[in-house]
């Protein structure tokens, strides 16, 4: 029999981590003010369907006191509910037993008659979200007024899918996770009644591995116990808990702070090579780089929700003196842009690898832009943190090291020369035709795919502010015009022309019907004929 079985809390006293529960029913029980409906809702593996079962034995017992609320467990009618044999306590799973016709003969049928042994007839429905609206309907009325002898006990990890009506007419109780400390020593008192010796750092692992579900760590410690060790070490839970997926996520990360392409583009190709499942690496990947993010303002809030072994927590330390605040926000986002690219890539692995080489790229000088580059000695990119080694070999290295003298005052910075373009509420057709060479030097800087396009792009006339292109395609106007695009390239020739610009695209198909080649017109007169189109 599983461990969370053998083990499973028989009394109020033995529930954990949901104090704030049972005592409210103790209290009801003891003072006979219990509800006719309750509702159980929280994450699972915490205790709910235990606690119906416990204040089902509380009500039932027949050799509990007057006055006091916990079952005697040793009773018929306690030993049956302990076993779920009881008549007068029905356990019904809503998730196999859906329909309208279940709830009529297992529950609206049933309530109707008297307990045949108990004080109360009680009705436990697991995971009650899953009944249907008709089933809901059905339930309606009977949940409302049921005879006094009747009891319902709805327990739900998805208390948001159970219509407002239903809701409404049960005392509801909020389950939470089990804290830490609590998840601790349960798991201690369980391995001290198996008669195992358990390390302190092997619980703390098991602990976070359960992430506040009760169920999962006591199966975890199940299968620890099952290596037959008497004293459990952290080498003998290492072949139970491994810490592979934390270990692949530390590496590639720290490939990708590195700016390392190569080493990246390998780890990739080992992943494929060992048959990892990409989707769920990288799933993985964004928690990975969520705690990694939450470590650079708080390193011990970030390790408790990971499982790290002491080496992997030197690594992680490693990390954070990588990277910044802002610099896991943008890394985050591309990940998130690649990860919702993977299930439709012809190639799962593309999307990682271009990760790879976009961050590797745009951020190889600690993520600044082209007009950047040329003050990258004078400034440091990460508030209150010095170049890496990276950023200091990307900066040019005949620079002399900026001092607070008067010509350093006189050089604008970045924003200062956002600030100092002119803003036109007009600009020439001459004007713009003047500088054009320079707008598309600057677009291949920023975004040498698009340059292309760009080229092959009609200049049209100008109003206001406002430049109009025309292009033969719609599929190149729906490139231009892409939201995250357009702004690009408003930035890059707002910069070449001096003067806050705006683009605006039109599609003019060119009509090739009545062209014709010269070659082909010369070709055909040379043969005595003409070209007819």
């Amino acid at each position: 029999m599983a461990l969370y079985h053998i083990h499973r809390p028989q009394t109020f006293l033995d529930i954990v981590g949901q104090a704030h529960i049972t005592t409210t029913l103790e209290n009801q029980v003891k003072n006979a003010k219990t509800a006719h409906a309750y509702l159980f809702s929280g994450p699972r593996g915490v205790g709910k369907t235990t606690t119906a079962r416990i204040l089902a034995k509380s009500l039932n017992c027949e050799k509990k006191k007057d006055g006091t609320t916990e079952p005697c467990n040793t009773c018929d009618t306690c030993e049956e509910i302990s076993n779920s044999s009881s008549i007068d306590v029905i356990e019904i799973d809503a998730a196999s037993h859906t329909g309208v016709d279940n709830v009529r003969q297992n529950i609206i049928e049933n309530a109707q008659f008297k307990p045949t042994s108990s004080k109360h007839k009680i009705f436990i429905i697991d995971e009650v979200h899953m009944l249907s609206t008709a089933a809901f309907n059905a339930l309606l009325k009977t949940l409302e007024e049921p005879p006094e002898y009747v009891m319902f006990i709805l327990a739900t990890t998805d208390p948001h899918k159970l219509p407002a009506t239903i809701i409404s007419r049960c005392q509801r109780f909020g389950f939470t996770k089990v804290g830490d400390d609590d998840m601790k020593k349960h798991l201690k008192s369980i391995a001290k009644k198996e008669g195992i010796k358990i390390d302190d750092d092997v619980l703390q692992r098991i602990v976070r591995k359960g992430e506040g579900c009760a169920r999962d760590g006591i199966s975890l410690l199940d299968q620890i116990m099952a290596s037959g060790e008497k004293h459990i070490t952290a080498e003998t839970a290492s072949l139970v808990l491994p810490t592979t997926n934390i270990e692949l996520q530390l590496d590639f990360v720290e490939h990708l702070l590195k700016k390392d392409q190569v080493s990246g583009l390998a780890f990739i190709q080992k992943l494929i090579e060992d048959g990892n499942s990409l989707p769920h690496f990288t799933i993985e990947l964004v928690e990975f780089l969520r705690s990694l993010m939450i470590a650079t303002v708080d390193q011990k809030l970030a390790e408790r929700e990971l499982d790290l072994n002491k080496d992997a927590q030197k690594q992680m330390t490693g990390l954070i003196d990588l990277t910044s605040q802002q610099e896991m926000v943008r890394l985050i986002d591309l990940t998130l842009k690649r990860a919702g690219e993977i299930k439709t890539s012809p190639l799962p692995q593309l999307p990682l690898e271009m990760l790879v080489i976009e961050w590797s790229s745009k951020h190889e000088t600690g993520g600044m832009d082209h007009d950047q580059k040329e003050d990258v000695s004078t400034k440091t990119v990460r508030t209150g943190r010095d170049l890496s080694p990276q950023e200091a070999k990307a900066a040019p290295e005949d620079k002399p090291t900026p001092t607070k003298t008067t010509t350093d005052k006189e050089k604008p910075t970045i924003k200062e020369k956002v600030k100092n373009i002119i803003t036109k509420s007009t600009i020439t057709k001459e004007e713009v035709e003047e500088k054009w060479g320079a707008c598309i030097s600057k677009i291949e800087t920023k975004m040498p795919a698009l340059s292309f396009i760009i080229k092959m792009a009609q200049l049209g006339e100008i109003e206001g502010n406002t430049i109009n292109f025309s292009v033969q395609y719609s599929f190149h106007k729906e490139k231009i015009m892409d939201k995250l695009i357009k702004p690009q390239i408003e930035e890059a020739l707002t910069e070449a022309l001096e003067t806050k610009v705006k683009i605006n695209v039109t599609v003019e198909e060119k009509d090739t019907s009545k062209e014709t080649n010269p070659e082909l017109q010369d070709l055909a007169a040379a043969l005595g004929g003409e070209v007819v189109n």
